[in-house]
Protein backbone atom coordinates (compact mmCIF):
# COMPACT_ATOMS: atom_id res chain seq x y z
CA UNK A 1 0.00 0.00 0.00
CA UNK A 2 1.93 3.05 -1.05
CA UNK A 3 1.10 6.72 -0.38
CA UNK A 4 2.25 9.81 -2.18
CA UNK A 5 2.17 12.33 0.23
CA UNK A 6 4.10 15.17 -0.81
CA UNK A 7 7.81 16.92 -1.47
CA UNK A 8 10.12 17.38 1.64
CA UNK A 9 13.42 18.84 1.75
CA UNK A 10 16.60 16.64 3.50
CA UNK A 11 20.60 17.65 3.21
CA UNK A 12 22.33 14.47 2.16
CA UNK A 13 26.05 14.92 1.75
CA UNK A 14 25.82 19.36 2.26
CA UNK A 15 23.34 19.18 -0.93
CA UNK A 16 19.89 19.99 -0.67
CA UNK A 17 17.59 17.56 -2.02
CA UNK A 18 13.99 17.40 -2.98
CA UNK A 19 12.89 13.88 -2.20
CA UNK A 20 8.85 12.19 -3.01
CA UNK A 21 7.98 10.96 0.53
CA UNK A 22 6.01 7.80 0.27
CA UNK A 23 4.73 5.44 2.78
CA UNK A 24 4.37 1.33 3.08
CA UNK A 25 3.32 -0.85 6.01
CA UNK A 26 4.59 -4.53 6.87
CA UNK A 27 2.43 -6.65 9.38
CA UNK A 28 4.78 -9.28 10.61
CA UNK A 29 3.97 -12.18 12.74
CA UNK A 30 6.29 -13.46 15.53
CA UNK A 31 4.31 -17.02 14.56
CA UNK A 32 3.68 -16.34 10.80
CA UNK A 33 5.92 -17.00 7.62
CA UNK A 34 9.63 -15.73 7.47
CA UNK A 35 9.01 -14.42 3.42
CA UNK A 36 7.29 -11.11 5.15
CA UNK A 37 10.44 -10.31 7.60
CA UNK A 38 12.48 -11.37 4.06
CA UNK A 39 10.37 -9.03 2.12
CA UNK A 40 10.84 -6.18 4.75
CA UNK A 41 14.86 -6.44 5.10
CA UNK A 42 15.14 -6.93 1.19
CA UNK A 43 12.72 -3.34 0.71
CA UNK A 44 14.67 -1.38 3.83
CA UNK A 45 18.04 -2.27 1.86
CA UNK A 46 16.19 -1.01 -1.30
CA UNK A 47 15.33 2.23 -0.50
CA UNK A 48 16.37 5.37 0.62
CA UNK A 49 14.79 5.34 4.42
CA UNK A 50 13.05 8.36 6.03
CA UNK A 51 12.03 6.33 9.09
CA UNK A 52 10.39 3.54 10.51
CA UNK A 53 7.44 3.43 13.00
CA UNK A 54 6.67 0.05 14.93
CA UNK A 55 3.90 -0.56 16.79
CA UNK A 56 2.67 -3.88 18.84
CA UNK A 57 -1.14 -4.28 17.98
CA UNK A 58 -3.35 -7.27 18.76
CA UNK A 59 -5.73 -7.19 16.12
CA UNK A 60 -8.39 -9.33 13.72
CA UNK A 61 -5.06 -11.19 12.44
CA UNK A 62 -3.61 -12.37 15.59
CA UNK A 63 -0.65 -10.15 17.52
CA UNK A 64 1.96 -8.67 15.72
CA UNK A 65 4.10 -5.92 14.84
CA UNK A 66 3.27 -3.16 12.39
CA UNK A 67 5.82 -1.23 10.47
CA UNK A 68 5.82 1.58 8.80
CA UNK A 69 8.08 2.86 6.65
CA UNK A 70 8.48 6.30 5.39
CA UNK A 71 11.09 6.55 2.10
CA UNK A 72 11.90 8.95 -0.31
CA UNK A 73 12.66 9.16 -4.05
CA UNK A 74 14.15 11.43 -6.07
CA UNK A 75 11.00 13.31 -8.27
CA UNK A 76 13.45 12.65 -11.42
CA UNK A 77 13.84 9.60 -10.71
CA UNK A 78 12.88 7.00 -13.61
CA UNK A 79 12.07 3.92 -11.60
CA UNK A 80 8.49 3.19 -10.71
CA UNK A 81 7.86 3.52 -7.10
CA UNK A 82 8.29 0.22 -4.56
CA UNK A 83 10.94 -0.61 -7.49
CA UNK A 84 14.77 -0.57 -6.68
CA UNK A 85 17.03 1.68 -8.38
CA UNK A 86 19.10 0.84 -11.54
CA UNK A 87 22.47 -0.25 -11.04
CA UNK A 88 24.94 1.60 -13.96
CA UNK A 89 27.31 -0.21 -16.11
CA UNK A 90 30.36 1.62 -16.17
CA UNK A 91 31.95 -0.13 -18.86
CA UNK A 92 29.32 1.20 -21.21
CA UNK A 93 29.24 4.83 -19.80
CA UNK A 94 32.90 5.43 -19.67
CA UNK A 95 35.53 4.32 -22.70
CA UNK A 96 38.18 1.53 -22.21
CA UNK A 97 41.16 4.05 -20.36
CA UNK A 98 38.53 5.40 -17.91
CA UNK A 99 37.41 2.07 -17.37
CA UNK A 100 40.68 0.79 -16.37
CA UNK A 101 40.87 3.44 -13.87
CA UNK A 102 37.57 2.84 -12.30
CA UNK A 103 38.83 -0.93 -11.89
CA UNK A 104 42.04 0.39 -9.68
CA UNK A 105 39.89 2.60 -7.75
CA UNK A 106 37.04 -0.71 -6.86
CA UNK A 107 40.30 -2.61 -6.02
CA UNK A 108 41.69 0.13 -3.92
CA UNK A 109 37.93 0.63 -2.19
CA UNK A 110 37.77 -2.98 -1.53
CA UNK A 111 41.11 -3.12 0.01
CA UNK A 112 40.32 0.01 2.41
CA UNK A 113 36.77 -1.23 2.86
CA UNK A 114 38.55 -4.97 4.17
CA UNK A 115 40.73 -2.94 6.24
CA UNK A 116 38.17 -0.72 8.24
CA UNK A 117 35.81 -3.13 8.39
CA UNK A 118 33.03 -1.62 6.52
CA UNK A 119 30.74 -2.53 3.48
CA UNK A 120 32.52 -1.13 0.29
CA UNK A 121 29.87 1.88 -0.35
CA UNK A 122 30.95 2.88 2.70
CA UNK A 123 33.83 3.76 1.39
CA UNK A 124 32.91 5.66 -1.81
CA UNK A 125 29.95 4.43 -4.50
CA UNK A 126 30.16 3.42 -7.59
CA UNK A 127 28.95 6.75 -8.81
CA UNK A 128 31.19 8.58 -6.48
CA UNK A 129 34.49 6.70 -8.01
CA UNK A 130 32.89 7.63 -11.61
CA UNK A 131 32.67 11.10 -10.54
CA UNK A 132 36.40 10.89 -9.44
CA UNK A 133 37.53 8.81 -12.88
CA UNK A 134 35.68 11.82 -14.30
CA UNK A 135 37.02 14.78 -12.80
CA UNK A 136 40.66 13.51 -11.45
CA UNK A 137 40.30 15.42 -8.33
CA UNK A 138 43.68 17.05 -7.40
CA UNK A 139 43.21 18.24 -3.93
CA UNK A 140 40.75 17.76 -1.13
CA UNK A 141 38.39 20.36 -2.86
CA UNK A 142 38.13 18.49 -5.88
CA UNK A 143 37.20 15.17 -3.92
CA UNK A 144 34.81 17.47 -1.89
CA UNK A 145 33.01 18.79 -4.92
CA UNK A 146 31.89 15.12 -5.73
CA UNK A 147 28.28 14.26 -4.67
CA UNK A 148 27.82 12.60 -1.39
CA UNK A 149 32.02 12.84 -0.52
CA UNK A 150 32.62 14.44 3.10
CA UNK A 151 35.13 15.72 4.86
CA UNK A 152 35.38 12.64 6.97
CA UNK A 153 36.25 10.47 3.87
CA UNK A 154 38.16 12.63 2.16
CA UNK A 155 39.99 12.33 5.39
CA UNK A 156 40.11 8.65 5.91
CA UNK A 157 40.37 7.90 2.51
CA UNK A 158 41.52 10.80 0.26
CA UNK A 159 45.46 10.42 0.60
CA UNK A 160 45.23 6.35 -1.25
CA UNK A 161 42.95 7.77 -3.86
CA UNK A 162 45.06 10.46 -4.95
CA UNK A 163 48.21 8.06 -4.52
CA UNK A 164 45.72 6.29 -7.94
CA UNK A 165 45.45 9.40 -9.65
CA UNK A 166 49.30 10.35 -8.88
CA UNK A 167 50.35 6.86 -10.72
CA UNK A 168 47.90 7.06 -13.49
CA UNK A 169 49.53 10.56 -14.11
CA UNK A 170 53.20 9.63 -13.75
CA UNK A 171 51.92 6.28 -16.17
CA UNK A 172 50.08 8.39 -18.78
CA UNK A 173 53.32 11.15 -18.89
CA UNK A 174 56.15 8.39 -19.31
CA UNK A 175 54.05 6.67 -22.25
CA UNK A 176 55.99 7.85 -25.66
CA UNK A 177 53.71 9.72 -28.27
CA UNK A 178 53.59 10.41 -31.70
CA UNK A 179 54.33 13.89 -31.94
CA UNK A 180 56.55 16.97 -32.41
CA UNK A 181 59.46 17.66 -30.35
CA UNK A 182 57.74 20.61 -28.62
CA UNK A 183 54.90 18.34 -27.13
CA UNK A 184 57.50 15.86 -26.09
CA UNK A 185 59.61 18.81 -24.82
CA UNK A 186 55.85 20.01 -22.28
CA UNK A 187 55.15 15.76 -21.75
CA UNK A 188 59.04 15.86 -19.98
CA UNK A 189 58.20 19.29 -18.37
CA UNK A 190 55.07 17.60 -16.67
CA UNK A 191 57.01 14.99 -16.01
CA UNK A 192 59.19 16.76 -13.95
CA UNK A 193 57.13 19.36 -12.41
CA UNK A 194 54.75 16.13 -10.58
CA UNK A 195 51.24 17.35 -9.72
CA UNK A 196 50.91 18.04 -5.87
CA UNK A 197 48.15 16.73 -4.17
CA UNK A 198 46.99 18.40 -0.93
CA UNK A 199 44.90 16.72 2.04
Amino acid sequence: MLMRVGRQGFILGGKAMALLTQYVSFYVSPFGEKSVTDELNAFLRSHRIVNVEKKLIDGERGTGWVFLVEYGTSPESKNPPGTPPQRTDYREVLNPVEYALYDRLRSLRKELAEKSGVPVYAVFTNDQLAGMVRNRPKTAKDLLSIPGVGEARVKQYGKAFAAVFQNDESRAAAQPEPGDAETKDAKAQVRDEKTEFSF
